[in-house]
């Protein structure tokens, strides 16, 4: 398996769902995984590979919105939400899904690598979708 391939345009939330209203510490398009950065009051595109803000340790999500640049508003989906990413992601129902060594992707297990923290971002659902999982950061969970 490889990250998911997401189309900013099959991305879509669930109404009533849980969801931020924040803003973005750099560039982040509509379906990227997102960690917030309580130092920056600000999100950033998650990462597995980083230190613990980038892996989610202050809060996790993924982006509804896009944000062009630094300071830009963006809206993010939190633990419990169900996001549909569309026929070009696929995401398989059962599967779970991580942040992984690229900056805002969102990986099935097998594609994260030696030193990553494991973040257990989402779980694939029918009909294209994931659900965030709640309370999934473990400060020591990292891949050996």
């Amino acid at each position: 398996m490889a990250a998911l391939t997401l189309t900013a345009a099959q991305v879509l939330p669930t109404v009533g769902d849980p969801t931020a209203l924040g803003v973005a510490a750099e560039a982040i398009t509509i379906g990227q995984a997102v960690a917030y950065a309580a130092d920056l009051d600000k999100w950033v595109l998650g990462q597995g590979s980083c230190d613990d803000q980038y892996a989610g340790s202050e809060g996790y999500g993924i982006a509804l919105t896009r944000a062009r640049a630094y300071g830009q508003p963006l809206v993010v989906a939190l633990p419990g939400h169900r996001v549909t990413l569309g026929a070009g992601a696929a995401p398989a129902s059962g599967i779970v899904y991580y942040f992984g060594p690229e900056p805002g992707g969102i990986f099935p297990f097998s594609d994260l690598i030696s030193n990553d923290h494991v973040l257990a971002l989402c779980i694939g659902l029918t009909g294209n979708r994931v659900r965030i999982i709640p309370g999934a950061y473990d400060a020591g969970a990292v891949l050996a």
